[in-house]
């Protein structure tokens, strides 16, 4: 049984009883309050106008069109995460929703009769526009509506990059003020995630780039891209060229749109408390050290675990992590592997990046040994496949 098999049927065994303690964003929490300001909101697109206010709390809309009750669809900034702490106005790139079920927005308006709202999203660097179900009704006074997230793939949910409100031509009610008080993710968190599997074929890199001494990686051209790396049987290689520092690589989000911006590639890693990354090493040396890094809020904090020296014998070894040392994971610019000064070249596969908030039984005392030394959990080979 490969790892991934393993640990998906041990959580289906354990459920959310293992759940770890919640956090925001992935776990499912406000996106926007509105404490002050406008929160970054404005209008997306469509024919009617309107002007945006703070109503005590609350965004207002306040239609200002020529042929009144003309629509028009507004949204969030297209870099704007949400308005609570410790986020900002035009901050850091997309919503990160994955493994939730919906939307609740806080909706009303002051007419006298129901008019028609399109909810959507604009999904990832591309920015697709995805309708989050049917049409709602939208009734006078503020109420509560859901729109669920079952129609976007896995790409499009790890990165938002905006959510909006279409409100359909109402000439009848002529314009209107309408009122958005909140709006919340909702849904059971995951207890574990894959970021990276490289299982789709020879193009599935899983958004793989190299992030700093790139200069390490044979074949490539030195820069923060995928040069030089190859999916090769389900996992990811590269060499990594003796006499001076190893590559350092990251995942990101996992998606493939990542690519080389990293304004594309936050993830919030929030929900986890353990990191697993199944790889190998093989060369003459008889190691390489391993350091776990992130990259976390607006300003790129650099933030590292040292596993230690992960044996260059040709056999998968499992990197277990404890987070717990790592802050402000609910806006991951970056999430990868560090690799350590080697003589002689190297030939690095990574099979797989997991976190979870389920350990292994029989590695989740050894998680500080792991720490500590460098040695005990990662030593314990699996077979290859």
């Amino acid at each position: 049984m490969t790892f991934r098999q393993w640990l998906s049927s041990f959580v289906a065994l354990l459920g959310v009883a293992l759940y770890a303690s919640s956090a925001n964003a992935q776990t499912p929490g406000v996106l926007y309050t509105w404490g002050s300001g406008t929160s970054d909101w404005f209008k997306n697109f469509g024919a009617g106008t309107g002007t945006l206010s703070n109503s005590g709390g609350a965004l207002s809309i306040a239609e200002t069109s020529a042929t009144p009750g003309t629509g028009a669809a507004w949204s969030d900034g297209f870099n704007t995460i949400r308005d609570v702490a410790p986020f900002t106005s035009g901050c850091c790139g997309g919503i990160d929703v994955t493994g939730l079920s919906s939307l609740e927005f806080d909706l009303g308006q002051n007419g006298t009769g129901p008019v028609n709202v399109q909810f959507f999203t604009q999904a990832t660097p591309g920015s697709n526009y995805i309708a989050l179900g049917p049409d709602l009704a939208i009734t006078p006074g503020v109420n509560t509506y859901s729109v669920p997230l079952t129609g976007l793939t896995s790409d499009q949910i790890a990165y938002m990059r905006t959510v909006g409100i279409n409100i359909r031509d109402h000439v009848a009610d002529g314009n209107l003020t309408w009122t958005l008080n909140e709006i919340r993710s909702v849904g059971t968190p995951l207890t574990t995630r894959t970021i990276a599997d490289h299982n789709g074929g020879a193009a599935d890199f899983d958004g793989i780039i190299c992030n700093f001494d790139c200069g390490a990686i044979g074949g490539g051209n030195g820069g923060q891209n995928n040069s030089g790396m190859a999916v090769v049987a389900g996992g990811v290689q590269w060499t990594d060229l003796g006499g001076g520092p190893g590559a350092a690589v990251t995942w990101g989000n996992g998606t493939q749109n990542a690519g080389g911006s990293f304004n594309a590639r936050p993830v919030d890693l929030s929900n986890y408390t353990t990191a697993i990354i199944r790889m190998k090493a093989t060369g003459i040396d008889p190691s390489v050290f391993v350091q776990y890094y992130m990259q976390t809020g607006s300003g790129f904090n650099f933030q590292a675990v040292n596993f230690g020296n992960l044996p260059a014998d040709g056999q998968y070894h499992d990197v277990v992590i404890d987070l717990s040392s790592i802050t402000d994971r609910s806006f991951v610019d970056t999430n990868g592997i560090n690799l350590g000064a080697h003589a002689s070249n190297m030939i690095i596969n990574v099979d797989s990046v997991v976190y979870t908030s389920v350990p292994e039984p029989a590695s989740a005392a050894l998680f500080g040994l792991a720490l500590l030394s460098g040695f005990g959990v990662g030593r314990r080979n699996r077979i290859a496949r």
